[in-house]
């Protein structure tokens, strides 16, 4: 399995935020990196999220690990059926070893509204 994670300092970042996108491949209980660049999402002017999941899914991923999800990001992904995790507040290491255990939340529906900063209470 291939995930992308967007990461900021290390940890988990939303899509339209993190500084640079990781690519780890998943075996069995291990995992490694494989790339990783800077994201494309931080010269977009909207839905910048998409353009982070986009560079991610010419990659081949099958999930992505991130720490929020707006409603484009998450119907763009739906279009690809890739799976997206929660990792909000996880290193990228913590947040790998928790979905090889299952123990990351499935993105099930947008974490925000349509413009960042109005989230769902």
């Amino acid at each position: 399995m291939k995930v992308a994670i967007a990461v900021t300092n290390g940890y988990v970042s939303g899509p339209g935020e993190g500084l640079a996108v990781q690519i780890y491949e998943i075996n069995g209980n291990e995992y490694k990196i494989i790339e990783e660049y800077g994201n494309p999402a931080l010269n977009a002017t909207a839905a910048r999220g998409v353009h982070m999941l986009k560079s991610a899914i010419d990659k081949g991923v099958n999930a992505v690990v991130v720490a929020e999800m707006g409603p484009p990001g998450f119907r763009f992904l739906q279009r690809y059926n890739v799976k997206a995790y929660l990792g909000m507040g996880l290193d990228a290491k913590t947040a790998l070893e928790k979905l090889i255990k299952n123990e990351l939340p499935e993105i099930t529906q947008p974490t925000h509204g349509e413009r960042h900063g109005e989230h769902y209470h």
